[in-house]
């Protein structure tokens, strides 16, 4: 096995001519770096013993004080690693980090990471999760990793929309409100309206009488504008109607002596 660079190596000046190189990424947060474990060469020493395996080519790059909460492309090691796999026409490339988090701590950062190596066809190995997409197995664990995620991604909106909704019956209002400067001018954008008129010929009308928006910048009145400032409007009906009926299902009678 050979190793290309050091712990410190800058993957820009790492030779681009060697086929099937393995990437070695290692990462330390300004908070690990006295922390056991999590030491560079430690993570290094572990992407060397599985590439020894297939006696693959290894370099070494790291990133040092480098926050896992950044994106990927916000590293500078590691998003110029990921410039050079994405030029690479060896389909055989791989990024390899000892453990998941080096990657990211994101759930998403990671799926998109490894949707990425899927559509610009390289390999990405993490050891501590065993996904190596090289392997059939690897391939199928990283996958069932990206569908949990998926699922918990929409466990966390439903969780969401049901909590909105629950406000909603209790009348809070939802969405962003018509601003003072042009609730005059929703309440007639919602005449004109009742009178038939499209929201474009609302928009020129309310143009044409100079009534005002927001801020001095937002310009004529589009169609758009209109739809917002009316859809606002119904919005704050429908919260004073629940609200209404909220407290009106908290009066209770009195009970029986």
């Amino acid at each position: 096995m050979q190793a290309i660079g050091s712990p410190q190596g800058n993957p820009e000046q790492a030779s681009r001519s060697t086929g099937g190189v393995v990437l070695s990424y290692a990462r330390c947060s300004t908070a690990e770096q006295g922390q056991s474990g999590f030491g560079l060469d430690a993570q290094h020493c572990a992407v060397d013993a599985w590439a020894a395996v297939s006696g693959r080519t290894v370099e070494h790059h790291s990133e040092n004080g480098a926050s896992g909460m950044l994106a990927p492309d916000a590293r500078p090691v590691l998003g110029a690693l990921l410039n050079r796999l994405a030029d690479s026409d060896d389909p055989t490339d791989t990024l390899a980090v000892s453990r998941l988090d080096r990657l990211g701590r994101s759930a998403l950062d990671v799926l998109s990471l490894l949707d990425r190596a899927e559509r610009e066809e390289w390999h990405v190995v993490m050891l501590d999760v065993a996904v190596d997409t090289t392997t059939p197995v690897g391939l199928m664990v990283a996958t069932v990793m990206a569908a949990m995620a998926r699922m918990e991604r929409d466990m966390t909106a439903q969780r969401t929309r049901d909590a909105l909704a629950k406000k909603a019956a209790a009348g809070a209002r939802l969405g962003r409100p018509v601003s003072d400067a042009t609730r005059a001018a929703a309440a007639r954008a919602e005449t004109l309206a009742a009178e038939g008129l499209s929201q474009r010929a609302i928009a020129d009308k309310l143009t044409a009488e100079q009534w005002p928006r927001a801020t001095p910048a937002a310009g004529p009145w589009t169609a758009r504008a209109v739809g917002l400032a009316l859809h606002s409007l119904r919005l704050d009906r429908a919260a004073e109607q629940a609200a209404a009926a909220h407290r009106n299902s908290g009066t209770t009678a009195a009970p029986d002596a």
